[in-house]
Formats: C-alpha cells, sequence, structure tokens
C-alpha cells in the first residue's frame, strides 16, 4: 500500500530503524500531500502499518475521513480538548481515541461504521443480543 501512496503522488516518510529479521515488520510511514483520490486516503491500511496520512485543516480532514466506505476507527492529535470534542462529533467512525489510539475501555462498545465491524463488541451494547430485557 505505500508503494501505491507513493506512486499516486503523495510523499511518503519513515525513520531509519532497525527491524526484526523474523515476521513482517514496516517502519512507522507518513504521507503528506495525500489527495482524496488517493487509495491510502480511502481504503483501510492493516498491512503494512503503522501508516498515517496527514490532511492539515480539520474540517478537510473530517470530509475526508467521512468520505470512504469504512469506518472502524480514528484518532485526533491535537493540545486544543475543543478541538478533539469538535471533530470527534463529526467523525463517522466506530470509535475515535483523543491522543492515544488504539487503547480500549472493556466497558464501552466497540463496532464500525459503514463497511468496517460486525456491529457491536463490549460493553452493555455488545452484550445486549445475549441478554433477556
Amino acid at each position: 500500500m505505500s508503494d501505491l501512496g507513493e506512486a499516486e503522488g503523495a510523499e511518503r516518510w519513515s525513520p531509519a530503524c532497525s527491524l526484526p529479521d523474523k515476521g513482517f515488520w514496516f517502519p512507522p510511514t507518513i504521507f503528506t500531500g495525500v489527495a482524496q483520490s488517493h487509495r491510502i486516503a480511502r481504503e483501510e491500511v492493516f498491512r503494512p502499518g503503522p501508516v498515517r496520512a496527514d490532511l492539515p485543516h480539520p474540517a478537510e480532514a473530517v470530509e475526508k475521513a467521512n468520505n470512504t466506505p469504512f469506518g472502524l476507527s480514528a484518532g485526533v492529535w491535537t493540545e486544543k480538548g475543543s478541538r478533539i470534542l469538535w471533530m470527534a462529533d463529526r467523525l463517522r467512525a466506530g470509535v475515535v481515541w483523543a491522543n492515544t489510539f488504539n487503547r480500549f475501555d472493556p466497558t464501552s462498545p466497540f463496532g464500525g461504521y459503514k463497511e468496517s465491524g460486525y456491529g457491536r463488541e463490549g460493553g452493555r451494547h455488545g452484550l445486549e443480543a445475549y441478554l433477556d430485557v
């Protein structure tokens, strides 16, 4: 996917780092100059990862993030709490993390939007299908 990002015109940056010889490893990667037409902006990138596409303006980032058939998760990194709340309210993702990523509270439900996920897991929402209420 990262070669495809470059081929479509995005600029790729990865730090120089040592990777294990065994397994499937890929350095952390950031893409800039990402257009909505690029596959890395429209599709979930699971392999190789981690991959991040930087989008400069919050409103533009929300528009681009929501303009995809997927919506498993999103992350907002900012020093402004008001921006986190503004973006989290507008992002159509199963979970929106603020200044962290992939940290779960087992009492909170998790699931995706659109073509991501299989309904809700975890928390009361995830258990309701199994309860006689």
